[in-house]
């Protein structure tokens, strides 16, 4: 009973290291959000020296900072830690017959090399098992605290996002349009425009007489030969393992003895 919840717990810490993984795609997807968004209104925002500029600023420098600490913690919760798995099936296999043989040598019978082989073994297993998920669960119990307090800051960020888009709104409505100045060097006359008038006619006609000939029609190019589709990329998944799977090879060498 006492090995059950052991297992269960050894599953479950290394089961949700699998989920902290897959949860760091919220803060990541946020981050890149909002700097697209930040990075836009800032680039776009005509600065001039008055206070709505200041206080655009100011909130947008906020923000920036917020997203730089988050992506900070967004990383921090990668890095750094060695989760801990119990040795292979066959490594537990070998040292389950080693503590049998062990028995047998310090005189003890077959039946009894058995028994005393079994409890060695449970309280071996029992202790591996204690110490990895220890070392797991600590792991997981960082790393969720760094993924939620960069969480927090992309929910800080937005906030000073939201309140710098009002001022760059007002900035885009207040600012005045761009007025482009035209001059003209040398009014034409009125002679002047009839003489290009009459020179744009005759040279249109003179083209149009001395069209050259139509060129014959192209045989169209045949089609390319089919490469047929491409081959299917696709990724594989690692397995951690399962303890009950380690377990049941250690009882089947258990029942042919």
């Amino acid at each position: 009973m006492e090995q059950e919840i052991y297992q269960k717990q050894y599953d479950f810490e290394l089961e949700q290291r699998n989920n902290i993984a897959s949860a760091a795609n919220v803060p990541i997807v946020a981050l890149t959000v909002l700097g697209g968004a930040l990075s836009t209104m800032i680039v776009d925002f005509k600065y001039l020296w008055n206070l709505p500029t200041y206080i655009f600023t100011l909130i947008s420098a906020l923000a920036l900072i917020a997203m730089v600490v988050s992506l900070v913690l967004v990383f921090r919760s990668f890095l750094g830690y060695s989760y801990q798995k119990i040795p292979t099936a066959l490594a537990l296999v070998e040292h389950h017959k080693a503590l049998k043989i062990w028995h047998t040598e310090n005189g003890e019978s077959d039946q009894d090399s058995i028994k005393l082989a079994k409890i060695d073994f449970d309280e071996y297993l029992n202790s591996r098992l204690s110490e990895a998920t220890e070392n797991n669960s600590t792991n997981n119990l960082k790393r969720g605290n760094f993924l939620h307090d960069a969480t927090l800051y992309v929910a800080i960020a937005l906030a000073f996002l939201v309140l710098a888009t009002p001022l760059y709104i007002y900035q885009k409505i207040a600012s005045e349009a761009i007025v482009h100045q035209v001059e003209i060097v040398k009014p034409l006359t009125v002679k002047e425009k009839f003489n290009m008038s009459n020179e744009t006619g005759n040279s249109g006609n003179s083209t149009s007489q001395q069209a050259a000939p139509a060129s014959a029609p192209i045989a169209a190019p045949a089609s390319a030969k089919p490469s047929g589709p491409p081959n299917i990329v696709f990724k594989g998944s690692v397995d951690l393992g399962n303890v009950n799977t380690k377990t049941q090879s250690i009882n089947k060498v258990e029942s042919k003895e």
